[in-house]
């Protein structure tokens, strides 16, 4: 069931140039993030913004025509049903959940898009491990409760099939572990842990080409939960190493099929060896997007909204820095009774951006998935060791009160 809301409307004065309203609208999915809707509107595409009712979108947005309500998370095909122009332009969605209906909706209306069989091997890892099978030497993998793991795959990482940000993801040193484990997480995927540097890889895939935007580096809290706790572009690599990593996602995203829309890669490095962690048919969570274009002044986002409406031309900008960074605020399980000190990072030599999550008397659990860190700061230098110092003065400068 489909209807039509007013939760939202066009921005007043906005104006949409006269080519763009002779193709129709196009047809954006999903209330985040913000970088979405806020791209279309900087390149005067208009568009009918689907809403899921589980969220709550802001009450005005630039550049909507039209806002309509679908449950598009619990049901992937009720875009199907939605009333639609005959001259929509194109359909997007930068959101996990919002990107197998927006494929189903433009593969239905013979528009390009990201098509649905890359959707479905991305977003469900099982089925990435096994197409990928066939080409890569990954490491070995099954389901809990129906794969034996052999002595010799541990240590192991489990997680499941579908999921994001960290949840759900535990690490089974030895099969004492797994044992003790393996009815809670009955279903899910078991892999061989891979060790060894983590990596991001930006990219967007126009006409089957695939544009590599950027390799970044990770910091995560390592066993048992692999929460990111940093990231850093450009990431430092030796030749041969970023020609390995280039060429793996390469294959990696052939080999499922994407041919369009932007990707967010996972790849770890194993004695020089690059192995996919998993890929997502979306730009990178994190903030990642705006540290690339930091360094690179390209957008991730205008990228792909080219890529399936390419009559619309990106924005051009200058490289604001040359190394770019976000940090989490390290706080656990702790209760955040206040924070001083934000503004004053914000002012902070280089900083681009600094937020939290956590209010005034919530509790901080100890980090099980991405959600639960209570805030960042990003900021960018020009050298890597004063990028450092300036991510430590600012973190310096937000003073916490917890208990």
């Amino acid at each position: 069931m489909t209807a039509e809301s007013d939760t939202a409307r066009p921005e007043p004065g906005s104006r949409v140039p006269e080519e763009t309203t002779r193709r129709g609208p196009a047809v954006l999915l999903g209330s985040k993030p913000a970088e979405g809707y806020e791209t279309l509107a900087r390149l005067g595409v208009p568009f009918i913004w689907v809403v899921d009712p589980v969220d709550e979108p802001p009450t005005t947005v630039p550049g909507a025509v039209r806002v309509v309500s679908a449950p598009f998370k619990s049901d992937p095909l009720s875009v199907l049903r939605l009333p639609l122009p005959p001259d929509v332009c194109g359909v997007l969605s930068f959101t996990e959940m919002g990107s197998l209906p927006a494929a189903l909706l433009a593969e239905a209306l013979g528009l390009p898009t990201v098509p649905v069989r890359a959707v479905l091997r991305a977003r469900n890892k099982l089925l990435m491990r096994r197409t990928l099978a066939a080409v890569f030497d990954g490491p070995a993998f099954g389901v809990v409760g129906l794969d034996e793991p052999a002595a010799d795959d541990f240590p192991l990482i489990a997680k499941p099939a579908e999921g994001t940000g960290s949840q759900g993801v535990e690490f089974l040193a030895d099969p004492a572990a797994f044992a003790a484990r393996s009815a809670e997480l009955a279903g899910a995927l078991w892999e061989h842990y891979v060790d060894g540097p983590e990596y991001s890889i930006e990219a967007v895939s126009s006409g089957g080409v695939h544009h590599i935007l950027g390799i970044t580096a990770k910091r995560t809290t390592g066993a048992p939960y692999f929460v990111e706790t940093g990231h850093e572009v450009p990431a430092v690599l030796t030749e041969d190493a970023d020609r390995a990593i280039r060429g793996c996602v390469e294959r990696c995203l052939d080999v499922l099929e994407l041919t369009a829309g932007a990707s967010h890669t996972e790849v770890k490095l194993e004695h020089g060896r690059a192995v996919v962690i998993e890929t997502h048919t979306r730009a990178g969570g994190d903030r990642i997007p705006l540290l690339t274009r930091l360094v690179s002044g390209v957008d991730q986002y205008e990228l792909a909204v080219r890529s399936v409406l390419p009559r619309v031309e990106p924005l051009t900008r200058a490289p604001r820095f040359k190394h770019a960074a976000v940090h989490y605020f390290p706080w656990q399980d702790v209760t955040v009774d206040g924070v001083e000190g934000l503004d004053a990072c914000r002012a902070s030599d280089g900083v681009v951006e600094a937020e939290l999550r956590a209010v005034d008397g919530e509790s901080v659990p100890v980090w099980r998935y991405s959600h639960e860190r209570p805030g960042h700061v990003v900021a960018g230098a020009d050298d890597r060791d004063e990028l450092r110092r300036r991510i430590a003065a600012a973190e310096n400068l937000v003073r916490p009160r917890l208990s």
